[in-house]
């Protein structure tokens, strides 16, 4: 189907009023895991415009709380979504009239052999998903109504799809007055060779990027969301969203920000912005090495469609960085000061997920060469010391990758016989292995015990090691029997292919 384009000019703000759109009316946003607290009540609205125009007027009253604008995500469960719906695991949340845009990225778990032959979505912003996108080639990076599938992963029982999905949206229709911006549901319809059809909902929020307190529309700083080939870029600006990073390099052209502050100039609250914090977040949402913290990226502000002013994140490697592989999103949070230089309520903060703007992603999909190798080495110092002061101690081995990453491997661990020692049970339920990476991040194995109680067997685990030189720790808990018997001993580690002498343990 091909769907006319409803462009703005870039260089033009866009018109008082559009009927496009029936959504309902609403002041919100979408927040990370859930339904929040939305601001969705037009007398507060019309309150706190009310408060921008008075401060307009010279009251300088800059205590504005900062609003929680969250909208719904879908509350489906990410693990029951996959197998009876989709999994969302982004798409763009939040952007102006000016960048009526859809980008999604999805996944679904599905009978062997079953794969997508349709995908359709709500181009109204209503529960009618008529709109259907063509399927192109992984990586094809086009600007029309396309999906491309990004990964395919085959299970024992089942296999894993992941897609991403662009097309143009007719959602751009002023809100009512006393609303700052309206929220639109956009149904995602995909249609398996099975003959089920599997869907999601994911909200996005539309703003009015202009700056009119008596209107509601109190014009708080946002970035837009680039399409086509506006703000430049190869093959075109919209290619950092569903971007596919094989090797975990991200070429400098492709996560774009523009800045846009309807008050900027003005002699008003917020009416500076020159900078944005972003982060890199995987869809378990761990942040990227790269962005442990939200960081800040200094970026010109402006108040009106022009796109000349954008700022790119500049060339990144998640393999370098030591990132896994998988889906990771692009947030980034507006910022303005007051003429005072201080902090304005107007910004959206970057210790809440549901105040990113999401306007990038990313699948890295490193696949290690089956000969990566690494080395293991007995732990400590300090040595393991069981007494009557200790009486459960932790040996363990450390791990260095000379390639990476490294697959999930088989760790055995075997007691020392004849010495009085025996695992303890730490795990929820049962014994465990825990691995600890270069940044101190630990994650518990569950193990089963052989019969003779002498060794622990932990399988599938993954050793964190990621690129060459990467380092991480694993152990396991141990008691004495019988501390009266002085002796020095250690635990025996099988890891994969390799094999250690655990820390040393004094028995006294």
């Amino acid at each position: 189907m091909t769907v006319p384009r409803i462009r703005r000019p870039t260089d033009a703000p866009a018109p008082e009023s559009n009927t496009h759109g029936n959504a309902t009316p609403y002041l919100g946003n979408a927040r990370d895991g859930g339904q929040a607290p939305a601001f969705s009540d037009i007398a507060l609205a019309l309150a706190l415009a009310l408060a921008l125009a008075l401060d307009d007027k010279g009251s300088h009253a800059k205590e504005i709380s900062m609003i929680d604008t969250a909208t719904p995500e879908d509350t489906t469960s990410a693990p029951a979504a996959l197998t009876t719906g989709i999994e969302t695991l982004g798409h763009a949340n939040r952007f102006a009239v000016w960048d009526s845009e859809f980008r999604y990225d999805g996944r679904l778990r599905v009978p062997v052999g079953v794969r997508i032959t349709k995908v359709r979505y709500a181009y109204y912003g209503n529960d009618k998903a008529e709109t259907e996108a063509v399927r192109l080639l992984r990586g094809s990076m086009g600007v029309d109504q396309q999906y491309e599938v990004i990964d395919l992963t085959f299970l024992a029982d089942s296999d894993v799809i992941t897609f991403t999905l662009r097309g143009d949206l007719n959602v751009d229709a002023a809100p009512d007055k006393g609303q700052y911006s309206k929220t639109y549901p956009i149904l995602v319809r995909v249609d398996l060779s099975n003959g089920e059809t599997r869907t999601a909902s994911p909200q996005v929020e539309v703003l009015w990027p202009e700056y009119i307190p008596d209107q509601g529309r109190i014009g708080r700083p946002f970035v837009r969301l680039p399409w086509d080939y506006v703000w430049g870029g190869n093959p075109n600006s919209q290619a950092g969203f569903g971007y596919v990073a094989d090797s975990g390099y991200i070429p400098g052209d492709k996560l774009i920000v523009d800045l846009v502050n309807p008050r900027q100039g003005r002699d008003v609250p917020g009416s500076h912005s020159d900078f944005v914090y972003y982060q890199l977040v995987h869809e378990d949402g761990t942040p990227s090495h790269l962005t442990t913290t939200p960081r800040k990226l200094k970026v010109e502000g402006h108040a009106d469609a022009g796109t000349g002013r954008k700022q790119t994140l500049g060339a990144i490697d998640l393999r370098e960085a030591g990132d896994k592989p998988g889906y990771y999103r692009f947030l980034v949070w507006p910022q303005a000061t007051d003429p005072s230089g201080e902090p304005s309520a107007t910004s959206w903060d970057p210790s809440r997920p549901g105040d990113a703007f999401q306007v990038g992603s990313l699948y890295y999909r490193y696949t290690a060469p089956h000969n990566a190798q690494f080395s293991a080495r007995p732990g400590g110092p300090p040595d393991v010391r069981l007494d009557g002061d200790h009486s459960v101690g932790y040996p363990g081995v450390r791990l260095e990758a000379q390639d990476g990453p490294v697959p999930p491997q088989t760790v055995r661990v075997t007691l020392p016989q004849g010495m009085g020692l025996q695992f303890v049970e730490e795990g929820n339920p049962g014994y465990q292995l825990t691995v600890q990476d270069a940044y101190g991040t630990v994650k518990p194995y569950p193990g089963r015990l052989s019969r003779d109680g002498q060794t622990l067997t932990f399988e599938n685990v993954d050793l964190d090691l990621l690129t060459r030189g990467s380092r991480s720790t694993v152990w396991v808990a141990v008691k004495a029997t019988d501390t009266t018997t002085a002796a020095r001993t250690s635990l025996t580690f099988h890891v994969g292919n390799q094999s250690s002498q655990s820390t040393p343990i004094e028995v006294t």
